[in-house]
């Protein structure tokens, strides 16, 4: 029975990464580690330091340390450290939108990128880069920020939240051929596309299942 970490800096996404990382394998067990408080201050420095990335590493080698076999960090703010955390443990460490990003530069040509919380965009853009360089895509990144939802999803107003970010989902469906939701707590979103719009917005949730199983060789469920 193997074990994941699953690695959150917020509480909204912890039972939908459960799902994905679950539907991986029926005897996949999942070791869950919360600690929101890295990605405030990540907020407040406003980039990556020292600091952050030895917050990161002592959150992924908690799970190590119990015998999980592969962590996932579902915070993309977090994503430009994970190449250094990877290199201090010793298990595979993935970047939870990194799956997701494979799949659209093989697809697309114009990519949209839609994200709520400001932390996000940069880290994103740095990987969408690392992506598209290692399979040599000539793939171009649309990213639009939704201003205010952020902030009404962690005040309460999931309604308000899913308004604003639906809006800018189907304007930016007029220029690009995919969008990417670079965060896991607007995946629910598409709940309010019709059919042919919401085929082409992907969320992670729809792909680390798979290659959790290709790194571990988990049976599907």
């Amino acid at each position: 029975m193997s074990l994941v970490g699953a690695i959150h800096t917020t509480r909204l996404v912890i039972e939908p990464v459960h799902q994905s990382i679950a539907a991986a394998g029926q005897d996949l067990q999942i070791n869950h580690v919360l600690d929101e408080g890295i990605l405030r201050r990540l907020a407040t420095l406003g980039r990556i330091t020292p600091e952050i990335t030895d917050w990161l590493t002592r959150m992924v080698a908690s799970s190590q340390d119990i015998g999980a076999e592969l962590a996932v960090v579902s915070c993309s703010s977090l994503s430009p450290c994970v190449n250094e955390v990877r290199d201090r443990l010793n298990i595979p460490v993935l970047k939870v939108d990194e799956p997701m990003i494979e799949y659209a530069v093989r697809h697309a040509d114009r990519i949209g990128l839609v994200m709520t919380n400001p932390t996000t965009e940069a880290p994103s853009q740095i990987l969408f880069a690392e992506v598209t360089k290692r399979l040599g895509s000539r793939s171009r990144l649309f990213p639009e920020l939704c201003p205010g939802a952020f902030a009404k999803l962690t005040g309460g107003d999931t309604e308000g939240h899913d308004t604003e970010v639906v809006e800018v989902i189907q304007s930016l469906l007029e220029e690009v051929d995919l969008i990417m939701l670079a965060q896991i707590s607007i995946a629910r979103v598409r709940q309010h596309l019709d059919s042919s719009s919401a085929a082409r917005v992907l969320s992670s949730l729809d792909f680390v299942g798979d290659k959790i199983s290709e790194i571990i060789g988990t049976p599907e469920a």
